[in-house]
């Protein structure tokens, strides 16, 4: 286990759960019936792990008002939910890592770009909330990743410091977030393949990954 290891923070889309290709969807429903377009290569870019208030005033024009942009958030936000609904599971290992880290002693946070009512209908849905000792979302914060608010918020709400922390990450503003914050960074591959998640300790594509011994051996070895 990393020295001085005190909380892990888990991004939420791509890493708790792996929704990517059904928020790529919604968006392009959503964008489709406002007359735009997009591909999965420029969703995966300009899109993937960035909060929706940045989105729309990037896609729409930043002539918006708040209540205008909260309104196309969360329209394309219940589309995402109503094509997710039936499909939501966690990633495999997901449920027995955070029992392991929690006996261990380790606090966790969750830090997504996703808003609250998405929060709320990921972690309820999967029945894990009651696992986070810290949840910020969309709504606590005012500079969406690549920004290191949003871990440093975990982590001023956590009591611990950034070299007592690692962040698992599957995007790319992601990453750059944890580690802009003093965190080291475990990858997860459900958004982007390995070679292109620069800066991580590892990257695993579930959490019964063998690449997370070399992470945590204490932990997982207790467990075998």
């Amino acid at each position: 286990m990393p020295a001085n290891l005190e909380a892990v923070l888990f991004d939420m889309d791509g890493v708790i759960v792996d929704n990517n290709d059904y928020h790529r969807k919604a968006w392009q429903l959503f964008l489709k019936r406002h007359g735009m377009d997009i591909s999965s290569e420029e969703y995966n870019r300009r899109i993937s792990g960035r909060v929706n208030s940045e989105l729309v005033a990037m896609l729409f024009g930043s002539h918006l008002n708040e209540v205008e942009v909260k309104r196309l958030g969360e329209e394309k936000e219940q589309i995402f939910r109503d094509l997710y609904e039936h499909h939501l599971r966690p990633i495999s290992g997901l449920h027995d890592f955070l029992k392991l880290l929690k006996k261990a002693g380790i606090r966790l946070a969750v830090g997504t770009s996703a808003p609250v009512s998405n929060l709320d209908f990921i972690l309820d849905g999967l029945g894990i909330r009651g696992n986070f000792d810290v949840l910020v979302h969309q709504g606590m914060i005012e500079r969406g990743k690549p920004d290191p608010q949003i871990y440093q918020t975990c982590m001023e709400q956590l009591g611990v410091q950034p070299d007592e922390s690692l962040v698992f990450e599957d995007s790319l503003a992601g990453i750059q977030s944890g580690l802009a914050a003093g965190a080291r960074v475990v990858g997860v591959t459900t958004t982007h393949p390995a070679k292109e998640l620069k800066g991580t300790l590892c990257n695993i594509g579930h959490y019964r990954d063998e690449q997370l011994e070399s992470v945590f051996p204490e932990i997982l070895k207790d467990d075998q």
